[in-house]
């Protein structure tokens, strides 16, 4: 079997979904659940989880919050509120149609972080993993599996679109010339400093891609 010669690797929260926006509208629903400690339980044990495993983790935060709280009245909507939200309504503007376009020039992966419960959740629910016709990877820190995804997805050259400088420099770091990185500047990531190589391409928003000269993805 041939090798491609290019495989576009998207990320997904704040690339593709608007995941600021998710967040805000959980915020919401719960807030209106339940009493406001509570709430605020809520994130304090969101951050706790995040910082214990190093990604977000939804249905260990519920699970954190059942026990915290064993009498709450309300402890199912809030495990609805977080696990039924219709990410498809969350894609960014014209998500859909850049994917589409990019298959039209190689190969088309998701290479996400996020827990191996609701990441891979969310990714169906928004409609990418019928996009990408099955092609996903989650990992808990994806910059740390680059020799797993080479092996999954073998091209001659990759493109790399991420809302995060930093992870792009990663890649860059480890792909060498083998890799361009393209850099969404969507989400609260948008301004994050680099500390390695910069992005080679910088857009302000996902549908920029359809009219970005295919010269620039590094084919």
């Amino acid at each position: 079997m041939s090798i491609p010669a290019l495989v576009f690797l998207l990320d997904v929260d704040n690339t593709l979904i608007d995941n600021d926006r998710v967040k805000k509208d959980i915020e919401r629903a719960i807030a209106s659940l339940v009493a406001v400690d509570r709430a605020a339980r809520f994130w304090s044990l969101y951050e706790e989880v995040r910082d214990e495993e190093g990604v977000v983790n939804f249905p260990e935060t519920l699970r954190r919050f059942r026990r915290a709280f064993p009498n709450e009245p309300r402890a199912e909507d809030v495990d609805r509120a977080v696990l039924m939200v219709p990410f498809e309504r969350y894609l960014y503007p014209r998500a859909l149609d850049v994917i589409a376009r990019l298959w039209s020039l190689g190969e088309v992966a998701i290479l996400s972080d996020g827990d191996r419960v609701y990441q891979p959740a969310k990714i169906a629910r928004a409609g990418l993993l019928l996009a990408t016709r099955g092609n996903v990877l989650v990992y808990e820190h994806k910059e740390d599996h680059l020799a797993e995804v080479q092996r999954r997805f073998p091209s001659r050259h990759y493109a790399h679109v991420d809302d995060k400088a930093e992870l792009l420099a990663r890649t860059k770091v480890g792909l060498g010339s083998r890799a361009t990185t393209i850099h969404v500047r969507q989400g609260h990531y948008a301004s994050e400093q680099v500390s390695g190589p910069p992005p080679e391409v910088t857009v302000e928003r996902i549908a920029d891609l359809l009219t970005l000269d295919p010269v620039r993805f590094g084919r």
